[in-house]
């Protein structure tokens, strides 16, 4: 009888407008494929924190065992650890940007086609694009903030306000 191998499951923080979730999520394969297949509106996420970061929020924050949240208001995806990193298809291609969000300010490593140009680095073709060695700065006063540093998160371009090449004075 053949094993089935299992897939595997990520600590993640989900970045979405006016909230910080933290949990654990097993995509149904690789974590970029799933979050940009069409087919799915929805990501499962379990064992899950659920905090407003606005603050004024009447709220502390939610624990439930299992949430869905609609993919187009996941501004973006933290994965927290490196333990299944080396297995995520990500172009090998990358160069330092910071995109911002309605929220956030987020630097790292785009991974991105060579051959784009540097005001067309996101395509048609996909929402969630690779960043790697990520820091994550809030642009707003916040209740809750968001891990700072963090080795990948999958960002939404349709929640990219704008973005530039990042060039770090020596």
């Amino acid at each position: 009888m053949p094993v089935i191998p299992q897939l595997p499951t990520f600590k993640v923080e989900v970045l979405m407008p006016g909230y910080v979730l933290r949990a654990d999520f097993q995509p149904k394969g690789d974590i970029l494929i799933f979050l940009n297949d069409r087919r799915y509106s929805v990501i499962r996420c379990d064992q899950v924190e659920f905090y407003p970061t606005m603050p004024d929020a009447q709220i502390r924050g939610v624990k439930q065992e299992m949430m869905a949240l609609t993919k187009s208001y996941v501004m973006g995806i933290s994965v927290l650890d490196n333990e299944h990193l080396g297995n995520v298809q990500m172009i090998s291609s990358k160069r330092p940007f910071i995109v911002y969000t309605e929220w956030y300010a987020i630097q790292g490593d785009l991974h991105t086609n060579p051959d784009s140009r540097d005001d067309d680095v996101f395509d048609e073709t996909r929402a969630f694009f690779a960043l790697t060695d990520v820091l994550v700065f809030p642009l707003r006063g916040v209740r809750k903030a968001p891990t700072r540093q963090v080795p990948f998160l999958a960002i939404n371009q349709n929640c990219v306000l704008a973005y530039h090449p990042h060039h770090p004075k020596e």
